[in-house]
């Protein structure tokens, strides 16, 4: 059986020593399960206070759900970044479909692997499909949007996620008590439009 699977642990492993991170992790997993559960295989869970993954049925489902984790960290204000490792593999011995964690295939303790690599580098996010070419990709396009994600402060959520929420920035500007110009600076500063951009191209090179 085709799947993938996607492992995400807080960049920082100290951060998850609180009570609150621990807890707005859950949250995040647990509002990514309902956004996305047509696209799971097993739920997001949690496999340690610093880290949940799950097993999904499709590449576009998987790359649309770590946008969804990263766009509910900005919505929520929370204060802490993750690694993600999205890992295509196949399940031929296992058959519960229960929490991910019982799946003890190959497939995980490779994944695993890929993301003891990358705690090991600046990057934020790894995929390894089963097409090398789309791989490098992928990974390429991953680059550049983790760069526009990461320029954001805390102090810029809010705007942020207003954008996403609604892309006039004269409404954004209506809603911050701004003059128009100040939504479009606001737009421009934030780069949302570049943002917006690189999401479409992701999406276009699973295509």
């Amino acid at each position: 059986m085709e799947h993938f699977i996607l492992m995400s642990e807080i960049r920082n492993p100290g951060k998850a020593g609180s009570d609150m991170i621990q807890k707005d992790l859950k949250n995040v997993a647990a509002i990514i399960n309902k956004l996305h559960k047509k696209d799971s295989i097993t739920p997001l869970n949690m496999v340690m206070p610093e880290e949940f993954q799950g097993i999904t049925n499709n590449l576009q489902g998987s790359i649309e759900m770590i946008f969804d984790i990263e766009e509910c960290i900005i919505e929520n204000n929370l204060d802490f970044k993750l690694k993600h490792v999205l890992y295509h593999d196949t399940i031929e011995t296992v058959q519960s479909k229960h929490l991910a964690y019982e799946r003890l295939g190959f497939g995980l303790i490779d994944a695993r692997d890929k993301l003891k690599q990358i705690k090991k580098t600046d990057s934020r996010f790894l995929i390894v499909t089963n097409n090398e070419k789309q791989s490098l990709n992928l990974n390429n396009l991953f680059f550049i949007y983790e760069d526009y994600l990461d320029s954001w402060k805390k102090s810029d959520y809010e705007y942020v996620s207003a954008f996403m929420n609604n892309k006039d920035y004269k409404e954004v500007a209506e809603h911050f008590n701004l003059n128009i110009s100040s939504g479009w600076r606001r737009e421009k500063s934030l780069k949302m439009k570049q943002y917006y951009t690189i999401k479409e191209m992701i999406l276009s090179a699973i295509e």
